[in-house]
Order: structure tokens, then C-alpha cells, then sequence
């Protein structure tokens, strides 16, 4: 199974603008789904059964304010990351992907599973 990450993204016009992330590969977009389907391109289709949730980044129960924070600064200087900071924004994106899939439980079970 292929993991996209889509991230709202920065940008100098402060237009709205979002990043879609497949290991090595990434397209950005208008909207989240411009750049899901800019990447689907570069990287063929992606499997037909798949399930994506967009969420809108901001901490929440599940990943606090200061892991937010030091994602998202993390995120805005990718490009200039030393191997240290590569290392801890890996954790982060995968503290982010078990916070989602908490997320994902908590609403199986509000909506009664």
C-alpha cells in the first residue's frame, strides 16, 4: 500500500496551496486534491481501494501543540534538514500517522463501529 501524506503547504503569495507526499515523489496543488492527482500522475495509479482523510494539520488529543509546531518548522525548511532533523521529523510523521489512526478509531467508535 502506498502512504500519501497531503500537507497544507506555505508559499510566498500566501495563497492556499497544498503538498501531496509519496516517499521520494511529491506535487503540490490549489487544492488537496490537484496535488493528489498531480502525483497519481508522476507515480501511476494509486490502488483503487484506498481510504484518504484530509486533515486539516493542528494539534489536537492526539499530537500535542509542541509536536504541531516542530513538524510544521521542520516541514517549512525540508530542503536544508541535517540528518538529525531528518531523523526526528521521520518520527514525527509517523507520531502524526498513530495519532491518526487514533483519530481514525475515535470516530468508528462515535459513529458506533
Amino acid at each position: 500500500m502506498t502512504t500519501v501524506s497531503i500537507l497544507a503547504d506555505s508559499n510566498e503569495a500566501a495563497t492556499p496551496r497544498f503538498r501531496a507526499v509519496a516517499g521520494k515523489h511529491e506535487s503540490v496543488g490549489k487544492t488537496a486534491g490537484e496535488a493528489l492527482d498531480a502525483l497519481n500522475a508522476q507515480i501511476g495509479n494509486l490502488e483503487s481501494a484506498s481510504l484518504i482523510m484530509v486533515q486539516h494539520m493542528q494539534s489536537d488529543l492526539f499530537f500535542s501543540e509542541v509536536q504541531y509546531l516542530r513538524l510544521r518548522d521542520l516541514l517549512e525548511k525540508r530542503s536544508t534538514l541535517t540528518k538529525l532533523e531528518q531523523g526526528e521529523l521521520e518520527r514525527l510523521v509517523k507520531d502524526e500517522l498513530i495519532a491518526s489512526a487514533k483519530r481514525t478509531e475515535a470516530l468508528a467508535d462515535a459513529l458506533g463501529r
